[in-house]
C-alpha cells in the first residue's frame, strides 16, 4: 500500500510540475509592488539575449523615472503583466511623445533609435589610447629547460 501511495505521489508531481514551473519561468513581468516587480524583472532579464537586455534595461530605467512621481507602486502597475517587448514599446511611445513635446531632457535626441544609439555609446567601456599592456606576472625566466 505504501508503494502504491509513493508511485501515485511521484506521478502527481510529474503531472503538476510543468504548469507550475511554467508560471515561474514566464517571460511576463508579475508583481503588485515595486519590490515584487524587481524580482520578476531579474528573472525575466536572465532569459534574454545581451543585446535585448540593454534595450530592455534602458526602457525600464526610463519608465521608472517617468512614473516615480506618480506615487508608490506606480511603476509596478505600469509594467506588471507585460512582456519585455511590450515594456520596450511602452517606453518608446513615451520617449517619442516627450521628444515631440520638446522636453528639455530629450531635445538632444531625434528619435527612440537615436537615443538608444547614444546610450550604447555612453555605456561602452572606454580604453585609453596610450595604455601599455600589463607586465607579466612573473619577471624571472627559467633557463635550461626545454
Amino acid at each position: 500500500m505504501k508503494i502504491l501511495f509513493a508511485v501515485m505521489a511521484v506521478l502527481a508531481v510529474i503531472f503538476f510540475a510543468p504548469p507550475v514551473l511554467k508560471r515561474f519561468n514566464s517571460t511576463e513581468i508579475h508583481g503588485s509592488t515595486d519590490k515584487k516587480v524587481m524580482q520578476s524583472l531579474k528573472d525575466v532579464r536572465h532569459s534574454m539575449a545581451t543585446e535585448e537586455r540593454h534595450t530592455f534595461d534602458v526602457a525600464l530605467g526610463l519608465l521608472q523615472k517617468f512614473h516615480e512621481q506618480e506615487g508608490e507602486n506606480a511603476f509596478a502597475n505600469t509594467v506588471s503583466g507585460k512582456s519585455p517587448t511590450e515594456v520596450i514599446e511602452l517606453a518608446k511611445q513615451e520617449v517619442e511623445a516627450k521628444i515631440a513635446a520638446g522636453e528639455a531632457g530629450f531635445k538632444q535626441y531625434s528619435s527612440w533609435g537615436d537615443m538608444l544609439s547614444k546610450k550604447v555609446a555612453e555605456d561602452a567601456p572606454k580604453k585609453p589610447g596610450n595604455q601599455q599592456p600589463p607586465p607579466p606576472l612573473r619577471q624571472s625566466e627559467r633557463t635550461g629547460r626545454p
